[in-house]
């Protein structure tokens, strides 16, 4: 969806400038590289001590390249330590941004809001972010311990309005992820992760859209594509 969205709004050229927020090992970030002037991927990579270490390594900051498992441009890869609530940029300085499957992770609603504020701010007029997170189809919370679930009120109040930025794909009352054909996907979130990492494909087979659920909580992903006006 993020590459899709960025080639969509034509932010896919030799001269953009792209960032990643809480960019991980995001295989889009390596793919990136193959067509756009610069790739920023940003995220905790020096934090040796959090959780999230295995999904951000340091070996990022050093030899990217060497983990990417996809052809890439090494020569065309930033990769630095930060924090997706504070962004070390200048505003107005990227064509476009993604962030994918990682602002739910960044602390509370407060949190969250504050990274879609800097992302606004240094997204150009005219720049679009490519954002997916977590959509709550049960559960009266805020979600689970690490993991934040969004209602489509709480999108628009604590992504969409603090980031400044217009919906141009507007969310809808009515989501649409929620068909019959998702919500039958619905399976238990550890044993669907004890499958995945047993090495058994077939449990993803309901890509690319799943319901997974976890105590009071049932969830699936959901996209948005955002424009900075001007």
């Amino acid at each position: 969806m993020a590459v899709l969205t960025l080639e969509r709004y034509g932010k896919l050229n030799p001269e953009a400038e792209i960032l990643g927020v809480g960019a991980g090992l995001e295989i889009t970030t390596f793919y990136l590289t193959n067509f756009v002037r610069r790739v920023f991927a940003t995220d905790l990579y020096a934090d040796t001590a959090s959780i999230w270490a295995g999904v951000a390594p340091p070996v990022m900051l050093t030899d990217p390249a060497s983990i990417s498992p996809i052809p890439c441009n090494p020569r065309r890869l930033v990769v630095q330590h930060m924090d997706g609530r504070n962004l070390l940029y200048e505003d107005n300085t990227f064509d476009g941004v993604y962030s994918s499957s990682s602002i739910e992770h960044f602390g509370d609603w407060e949190d969250v809001s504050k990274a879609a504020q800097e992302i606004g701010r240094v997204l150009k007029p005219g720049g679009i972010l490519t954002l997916s997170t977590e959509y709550k189809i049960k559960g009266t919370g805020r979600g689970m311990p690490n993991v934040l679930v969004f209602s489509m009120e709480e999108l628009r109040q604590i992504i969409i309005e603090p980031s400044g930025l217009l919906p141009v794909d507007a969310p809808s009352s009515t989501i649409s992820p929620l068909t019959l054909q998702t919500v039958v996907t619905q399976q238990e979130m550890d044993e669907f992760y004890a499958e995945y990492n047993a090495g058994r494909p077939a449990q993803w087979k309901t890509f690319p859209q799943i319901v997974l659920e976890s105590g009071e909580y049932s969830w699936t992903s959901y996209h948005l594509a955002l424009q900075k006006p001007g």
